[in-house]
């Protein structure tokens, strides 16, 4: 079986976030690759360094793990840093139509740097949210 050019070129790039305490990382790497796409695993400093790396992919991956340790709260720090760092091109990453999945630490990331949409309208009660 012969792949044609244009099919690797069809194929959704994906950057997964190191950081310290990032685990699983490599697990999802494989599923991404078995789903398709190219992946590349990429520490969060070199994104910090060259913002335009994001422009590069189609999926952007915040891992599950302990971030610096949770030791302040559960994905607070890489929080601060993304929201401080990085805020406007991760919205204009989401402008663009592009995905962002956060696995297990890598959801509360998000929803600690407030990216996900409406998240402060949900009202919560002892029955589920209204």
């Amino acid at each position: 079986m012969t792949i044609k050019a244009e099919t690797l070129n069809n194929k959704p790039k994906a950057i997964i976030l190191r950081t310290a305490g990032t685990n699983c990382d490599n697990e999802t790497k494989y599923a991404l690759e078995k789903a398709g796409a190219f992946v590349d695993l990429i520490h969060i400093n070199q994104v910090l360094n060259e913002k335009s790396l994001l422009g590069l992919y189609q999926i952007l991956v915040l891992p599950g793990g302990f971030t610096y340790g949770d030791d302040i709260a559960a994905g607070k720090v890489l929080a601060n840093q993304l929201r401080h760092h990085l805020l406007d091109e991760l919205i204009q990453f989401v402008d663009d139509g592009k995905l962002i999945i956060g696995i297990c630490n890598g959801f509360q990331v998000l929803v600690k740097m407030g990216l996900l949409p409406r998240i402060n309208d949900i009202q919560y009660s002892l029955n589920g949210y209204k």
